[in-house]
């Protein structure tokens, strides 16, 4: 029940009928799927009757239905004249009328009317398929924007040329499936033709659900895959859809419904991932596969079948959450216990404290990876450090900045002959290097927009402090600002830096498959992060 308002005094307003019809669209802040869309006409609260046509039409078009005034109407009022204050009164008294158009108002006659309505007007069918399988090799080429907490990884068992992942944890699901055993094919679930669930959310609010992976087993099992790092209050519900879809696409398809007459000789469609040969509804079964981020940190095993039997107690545990909260004993049963990450276990708190939030969360994003992989045998660690390359080329881009801007002439006579400076005395291939490097720090400093810049701030670093070869401009600049305490210890662990990133991440000479280089490498890595960035 509602709680009674009790403030009726309020001024009376006037309205601007010129302005008095706009429309209002709601949705949500991450997705951004559309849950409401209402055409707001204020003339109508300006009276108790025009007020009750307003909010029936207001909840016709939240429920998406119609001609529901005759059925409505009375309880609206009732609602208002008795229910919703402390005071009962009529529809025509101006004390009432005055509230009526008041966000509150509207609010508490939504929470009570739209379940209500949504409860009495739902009706639940058994899922069925409605059309023909289609493989996901029909699928059309899609675009998707690449950031630090959406990369593209290349994987052998895809059947794209690219797998998008959201945060870490679908990287470290796509890279476990790329190397699993027993996957023959795996996809993500993106574009424009991703698989939509439809499922009732909280509220009775029909919503739908994008899955984030299919897997095809080499014995022909299909799993629809969910992976779940922090779970709101609609997962349950989701993973009760889908858990039907699976069942609905496991079930041999009743004839003359799905599937069109074919002519003689002509193959069967192929499911999503079916390999030839294999028809849909056939031998082939689905199987939902939720996979929460503890519960994936802590899993040894190289199979997705062992994946899926260490998840199963996970997914059961979610289903029965909603039953049992309702007891005091099992408030926080079925919710994850483990969902934030012991990121402090690996790197002082301090440091992590210390750090900028952009270069914390990329650090964050390491470790957790790294949490992801350290159970597993044969992971190659590089999705770990690819997720810092960016903030550490930033701080040795900020670093440089700092120490040469100052030095930067005014004029561009001037600066052009900063960054060229006489370079008699010095042999061919000695001086192609260094015209490299200057070009490469007017990048930087003029154009912002150098190249590998961990690698220039090594290469700053080891002629201020190893090189005694006298040039000006430019040359003389960095003999003057990158001499200082602690200058030699920072080369050591920029030049380590930029050797590992070469080695294992960019250009990948070999696979990072040694866990405990991993876990030392990582740790120098946010250190420096931490050190470079002061």
């Amino acid at each position: 029940m509602s709680k009674k308002l009790s403030n009726l005094t309020k001024p009376y307003r006037s309205v601007n009928r010129a302005i008095a019809k706009f429309s209002t669209k709601g949705d949500t802040l991450f997705t951004g799927e559309v849950i409401q869309k209402l055409q707001l006409n204020l003339p109508l609260l300006e009276s108790g009757i025009g007020a009750v046509s307003y909010y029936v039409k207001q909840l016709e078009t939240i429920c998406k239905l119609r001609e529901l005034h005759p059925i409505l109407a009375p309880l609206i009022q009732t609602f208002l004249e008795t229910i919703l204050f402390e005071q009962k009164m009529t529809l025509f008294d101006p004390a009432l009328v005055a509230r009526l158009a008041d966000s509150d108002v509207g609010e508490h006659l939504r929470a009570v009317f739209v379940p209500l309505i949504r409860s009495r007007t739902t009706a639940t069918e058994t899922r069925l398929a409605e059309s023909a399988p289609k493989s996901l090799n029909t699928w059309k080429p899609y675009q998707v924007t690449l950031s630090e907490r959406r990369p593209a990884l290349e994987a052998h068992k895809t059947l794209f040329n690219l797998v998008t992942c959201n945060r870490e944890l679908e990287v470290a699901v796509a890279k476990f499936c790329d190397r699993a055993s027993d996957v023959a094919a795996f996809a993500k679930n993106a574009g424009s033709q991703c698989l939509r669930v439809d499922y009732l959310a909280n509220g009775d609010r029909l919503a739908f659900y994008t899955p984030d992976f299919f897997i095809r087993t080499i014995d022909n099992h299909y799993y629809l895959v969910e992976t779940k790092g922090r779970e709101d209050r609609d997962v349950p519900l989701k993973a009760k859809a889908a858990i039907a879809w699976c069942e609905a696409a496991s079930s041999p398809h009743p004839p003359n419904l799905l599937l069109p007459e074919r002519e003689k000789g002509e193959p069967e469609p192929l499911s999503p991932l079916a390999q030839p040969g294999r028809g849909a509804g056939g031998e082939g079964s689905w199987q939902y596969l939720y996979i929460p981020q503890g519960v994936f940190e802590r899993m040894a095993g190289d199979t997705v079948a062992e994946l899926a039997r260490t998840c199963a107690p996970a997914l059961q545990n979610l289903l029965q959450a909603e039953e049992f909260q309702d007891l005091p004993l099992f408030v926080n049963f079925g919710q994850a216990d483990d969902d934030a990450t012991e990121i402090d276990s690996l790197i002082d708190p301090a440091i992590l404290n210390a750090l900028p939030s952009r270069y914390r969360r990329a650090a964050d994003q390491a470790v957790m990876l790294y949490r992801f992989f350290e159970n597993k045998e044969g992971m190659n660690y590089a999705p770990v450090f690819t997720a810092l390359l960016g903030s550490i080329d930033e701080v040795a881009k900020g670093f440089i900045v700092r120490r040469l801007q100052p030095e930067l002439p005014t004029t561009v006579d001037e600066q052009k002959a900063w960054f060229t400076p006489y370079m008699g005395s010095v042999d061919r291939k000695t001086e192609d290097y260094y015209r490299k490097l200057a070009q490469n720090l007017k990048r930087t400093l003029v154009f912002n927009n150098g190249l590998s810049l961990i690698g220039l701030l090594r290469s700053c670093l080891d002629y201020a402090l190893n090189d005694t070869t006298k040039i000006g401009g430019i040359f003389e600049a960095l003999h003057t600002q990158f001499r200082f305490q602690g200058g030699r210890k920072l080369l050591e662990t920029v030049t380590r830096i930029n050797d590992f990133r070469n080695t294992y991440i960019a250009h990948q000479e070999k696979e990072l498959i040694d866990r405990n280089l991993a876990e030392q490498e990582l740790k120098v890595w946010i250190e420096a992060l931490h050190r470079i960035a002061k």
